[in-house]
Order: C-alpha cells, then sequence, then structure tokens
C-alpha cells in the first residue's frame, strides 16, 4: 500500500502510558505535495489524527469524512484509512501513535474540536517545534496528555471549553462503586485508570476544578458517603463495612480526622 509523501516538523518518542492507552510518539507531518491519487495505508498500531491546518477528505473504510481545521480522526490498529487533500496549501496534521487496549476498545471515532481547544494545542506544538531536544520531557508529554483529552472528548461529543467540568462527572462515574465495600480501595491511582489519565495530571485538573488534590476530594466523597448512612441511623460497623473499612476502629479514626467527631457522636448530634 502507497504512503502519503510528509514531511515531520516536529517528533517526540515518548513510552507514556495513560491507563489502557500508550503514547509511543507525537509529531506533526507536513503534506509535501498535492494527491492526484489515494495514499491507502494501515498501521499495526493505532493512530489519532488530529489536523491543524488545510482541507481535504478522509477515508476510513466506505467512509468518506470531511478534513478542515481541528478535524480528529481515531484510526483503530489495522484500520487502511487514506487522506486527499483539496486545497493548495499543505495540510499539516499533529499524529499520536498509540498502543494498548485503549485504540482497540475506542474503536473508529471522529469529531471536531472547539476553535478554543484547537487554539490551546496550537500553542503547545509551537512551542515543542521551537525546543531541540528530544525523548520524553516534560512539554512533550503534558502535550500529549492535552491532545489526547481535548480529543477524546470531542469523539465522543463531551464539552469542550468547560474542560473541568466534564473532568468532574468523569471522575464522579469512575467513582461510584460497582458494588457495597469497593469505594474505600479506589485509591488515587485507580480513580485515574477508570479515567483513563495519569494520576498526576489527573490531579493537576482536580486541584484546578475543585481546589482539591485527588485523594482530598477521594476523601470527601467517602465522607459524603458515610455522613448519609450514618444519618440514616446504620450501625457504625455497617457504614465502615459498606464503604470498603476493613476496620471499623481505623475508619472511626478517619472519621475523627475528617469531621473531629467519632461517627458515633455525629450521628447523635
Amino acid at each position: 500500500m502507497l504512503k502519503a509523501p510528509v514531511q515531520p516538523i516536529v517528533l517526540r518518542r515518548l513510552h507514556l502510558r495513560c491507563g489502557d492507552w500508550t503514547v509511543r510518539s507525537l509529531r506533526v507531518n507536513r503534506h509535501l505535495q498535492p494527491f492526484d491519487r489515494y495514499a491507502p495505508h494501515r498501521h499495526a498500531h493505532g493512530q489519532l489524527l488530529l489536523y491543524l491546518r488545510g482541507r481535504g477528505e478522509q477515508r476510513v473504510g466506505h467512509k468518506k469524512l470531511p478534513v478542515g481545521p481541528g478535524a480528529v480522526f481515531f484510526i483503530p490498529p489495522a484500520r487502511v484509512h487514506e487522506f486527499r487533500e483539496q486545497a493548495p496549501r499543505r495540510a499539516i496534521c499533529l499524529v499520536a501513535d498509540l498502543g494498548g487496549k485503549g485504540p482497540r476498545a475506542l474503536g473508529f471515532r471522529h469529531g471536531w474540536l472547539s476553535a478554543e481547544a484547537l487554539a490551546s494545542i496550537r500553542q503547545h506544538v509551537a512551542s515543542l517545534s521551537s525546543e531541540s531536544g528530544k525523548g520524553l520531557d516534560l512539554s512533550a508529554g503534558g502535550a500529549a496528555l492535552l491532545v489526547m483529552d481535548s480529543c477524546r472528548r470531542a469523539c465522543l461529543k463531551e464539552p469542550q471549553g468547560s474542560g473541568g467540568a466534564a473532568i468532574m462527572k468523569r471522575l464522579q462515574r469512575a467513582w461510584r462503586p460497582d458494588r457495597a465495600g469497593e469505594a474505600q480501595w479506589l485509591r488515587p491511582a485507580e480513580l485515574a485508570k477508570r479515567v483513563g489519565l495519569q494520576k498526576d495530571y489527573l490531579n493537576r485538573l482536580v486541584r484546578r476544578a475543585t481546589g482539591l488534590t485527588l485523594g482530598q476530594w477521594r476523601d470527601r466523597e467517602l465522607l459524603r458517603a458515610a455522613e448519609a448512612s450514618l444519618r440514616q441511623g446504620h450501625r457504625v460497623a455497617a457504614v465502615a463495612s459498606d464503604l470498603g473499612f476493613s476496620d471499623a476502629n481505623y475508619f472511626a479514626r478517619w472519621f475523627r480526622k475528617q469531621t473531629g467527631l467519632s461517627p458515633s457522636h455525629w450521628s447523635n448530634r
């Protein structure tokens, strides 16, 4: 299969893990010439394509989809795709090579970034292109996480321009225990895995949205659940067990640390 002639403007080789996703590399490609024929190709890994400039058409299987600035495509492994340029100005595309189970589970997706999100990503790309270093650095890692999160939300039609609210909704869904006794064991690292982001990055987003660290937010949600159960008249030992505390005494110490009162004194106020 033919591959489209491109020139990498920026290239960062990464091994950045985000839950079930791995970002292998982040690069910006400039198409070198107008296409007078389709160039179908496929990869053993998944790909994220974000068009920063140019217009044309992306074909994925039998689908024909318009391409313009802000167009996003998640291409799963082994899926044949092709791009045809339709404007004289050469297209520029940000490409992330993806590994892990995430790209297969997501499947093919496409969407459009908001103007605000696209402008933010362009700023990150500009800063990367001015750096001479290669490899996993903070700028490249941060840019990869920003791109992944913004593009995923665009493809899943989640709100953009209100990223904090969208992240908190995802976090709430991830935290809600599937069964009694699970909530306590969702440590910050497990919460981040469920949301699909690195723990440190999710911690920054939560702090920006709430003023709390991820661990403090988790404790607040546990406390709210504990207070609601105690208010309903449930015994302390039962509340501790329902929230996943293996030791009622440990739960009592944790509760006192949060409120300044023991669970029994709190429920008898």
